[in-house]
């Protein structure tokens, strides 16, 4: 099997429903991820991985803030230092609730998936993780990272 990216598109917009895509902290997530997505494709395209990893750096892009839409509604802000850790909670609404079935069936990328999306927020990647975890992590800190400095900051400015 392998991750089939157009469904996995097809599903976040399906799951982005939920949430008021009018609300301009909405609308600024869903950019930065879309930018992030873009970026692990580009990342690992230039790193010439395989196929099967290209669009595995893209699906992990992909969901790598799933949490920060809850984080949105119940808290009402993206700092983690005032509600939760969003690469936590988003690896729970993956994990825990079963929802990373809906994006990927084939349960060979979970673990890898996993690890990107909790480290991904940390100051230090984790030890002891396997060389394409290790990879897929490195990849998703520098998309996202790419995303801020070039685009997030002056989404911010403009939704103030």
């Amino acid at each position: 099997m392998s991750i089939d990216i157009i469904h996995a598109k097809k599903q976040f917009k399906k799951y982005i429903q939920n949430y008021n895509p009018e609300d301009a902290q909405i609308k600024i997530k869903i950019a930065h991820i879309e930018r992030v997505a873009i970026n692990s494709r580009k990342i690992a395209e230039g790193l010439k991985l395989n196929s099967e990893d290209i669009e595995l750096a893209e699906l992990i892009g992909l969901l790598h803030d799933i949490g920060r839409f809850e984080q949105i509604r119940i808290y009402h802000t993206f700092l983690d230092k005032d509600s939760i850790n969003h690469g936590e909670y988003g690896a729970h609404v993956l994990f825990g609730q079963g929802l990373i079935k809906a994006f990927v069936e084939d349960s060979q990328y979970d673990l890898i998936i996993k690890t990107a999306i909790l480290n991904h927020n940390k100051p230090k990647i984790e030890e002891g993780l396997t060389e394409k975890e290790l990879l897929h992590s490195r990849i998703i800190r520098d998309a996202d990272k790419i995303a801020y400095i070039n685009h997030d900051i002056d989404d911010a400015k403009r939704a103030n």
